[in-house]
């Protein structure tokens, strides 16, 4: 009885001991920013990455993400992270403010389709500016490219089927590009934060804006700019970031493990952009908008426009859109 009991407790405390030590197993908690909501592709490229990081470091890793403009805007929070105050962060255009030759991605009409994009940035090209000089020098390190669909004109005034319908009409842009674009056209560009355009719209301050599918529809734009016009004038696309401060207190192995997850999500956020543009067009007609789908014709008036823009305002980076159309 008592060799019996001497054995019962050696095994509770040799239970204790262990479960005692996997309590205290360190776990470093990490925080990511994305101004996007919901079941928006990149939310939930943001969460899957999380998840994986999660995962296959078992545990030792954690990652909060906090949507919406919780931590402020786009520009915002990846200026938090140069500095460490945001580890991570899903970044569109004002990553170029760390790389300016990101710019000549704003280049318009720069592709002929999605799979044609994918070409240049699963390449040399897209592997060179993910580990550009330019964002390690602004503590910075890019992890995977994501897809930010094909970007497209939306208003509450009147359907737009050539560069003359944009004539007067005041819409959000946020690119050098499509600022001399309506210019050119005789519109005007005013750039509005993200979160407030809604509202802006609603109030008349401006007329519509430009994004793609799922943005369109998960802000609510729809509501207040029923009038889309199909013209992908840009796929600009998106980038998730680390903070080069964050990346380098990291062992080797989890700093490794981070860049796989990181591209995995990325992955798969592809097929969910795609799914959710389908989605989204889908909503669109159910809520009456008006949807105009352009002839190859009517698109050659908006490149024709569009030319002289690359041209001008792409100039610094014409060798670089050179070597993406060529690698198509």
């Amino acid at each position: 009885m008592k060799r019996r009991l001497l054995i019962t407790v050696i095994f509770m405390a040799m239970l204790s001991a262990l479960t005692g030590c996997g309590s205290r197993q360190e776990v470093t908690t990490l925080i990511m920013a994305d101004v996007q909501e919901g079941d928006h592709p990149t939310a939930k490229a943001c969460d899957k990455f999380a998840e994986l990081v999660k995962e296959k470091t078992n545990g030792r890793i954690e990652i909060e993400v906090y949507h919406g403009s919780t931590l402020g805007t786009e520009a915002e929070q990846i200026a938090q992270a140069t500095v460490g105050g945001i580890d991570f962060v899903r970044v569109s255009s004002p990553v170029s403010a760390y790389d300016d030759d990101i710019k000549a991605f704003q280049a318009l009409y720069l592709y002929g389709s999605e799979d044609d994009m994918w070409k240049v940035l699963d390449g040399q090209i897209g592997n060179e500016f993910l580990k550009a000089q330019k964002l390690k020098n602004n503590g910075l390190e890019g992890l995977c490219w994501i897809s930010g669909g094909s970007r497209n004109f939306y208003n509450n005034v009147k359907p737009v089927s050539s560069p003359e319908d944009l004539k007067g009409l005041t819409l959000r842009v946020n690119t050098d590009s499509m600022f001399a674009f309506l210019d050119k056209c005789g519109a005007k560009g005013v750039n509005v934060s993200y979160g407030d355009i809604y509202n802006a719209i609603a109030d008349g301050t401006i007329d519509g804006a430009e994004n793609n599918w799922p943005s369109y529809i998960s802000t609510g734009h729809y509501k207040v700019a029923p009038y889309i016009t199909v013209d992908e004038h840009t796929r600009i696309p998106e980038m998730i970031v680390a903070s080069a401060e964050t990346m380098n207190k990291l062992s080797q192995e989890n700093q490794q493990i981070i860049r796989e997850c990181a591209t995995e999500a990325g992955k798969l956020q592809r097929q969910w952009m795609q799914e959710y543009d389908e989605k989204a067009i889908k909503e669109a007609e159910a809520a009456g908008c008006t949807i105009t789908y352009l002839t190859k014709e009517q698109v050659a008036k908006f490149q024709s426009v569009a030319q002289p823009v690359n041209e001008q305002v792409s100039s610094k980076y014409m060798d670089i859109i050179k070597k993406i159309k060529a690698a198509q």
